[in-house]
């Protein structure tokens, strides 16, 4: 049996910047949820948008996985969209903020310099 990707990476910097914002929210016990949109993105994203938000537990029907000792979540069908995508933290002069790469993403032509 072959074993599965984790769920996401974080890049380090993604990962303190993780820790600031749970730091400052007073979550450590939170999970991070990742949620996964269609329509509204650029062909580098599928035509998906991402979400990440801090919550108290998962629901019934979320996957959960621990990375980087952090509790990921997201539902069952959003896992199999992101499973093996890097999470990043991007700070330039157009975008601050947690970038998502998606890896089972393949867009052939792309002109918003995602990639």
């Amino acid at each position: 049996m072959q074993k599965l990707q984790p769920l996401v990476n974080f890049t380090p910097m993604a990962r303190q910047k993780l820790d600031e914002v749970l730091k400052s929210e007073n979550a450590s016990d939170s999970y991070l949820r990742i949620d996964v949109f269609q329509g509204g993105g650029c062909a580098c994203s599928g035509g998906y948008r991402y979400s990440l938000s801090l919550e108290e537990r998962p629901g019934d029907s979320d996957v959960v996985e621990e990375v980087s000792g952090l509790r990921v979540m997201t539902g069952k069908a959003e896992a199999e969209i992101i499973r093996g995508s890097k999470i990043d933290f991007v700070e330039s002069l157009q975008r601050t903020g947690f970038k998502i790469e998606n890896p089972n993403i393949h867009a052939e032509a792309c002109g918003c310099g995602g990639h």
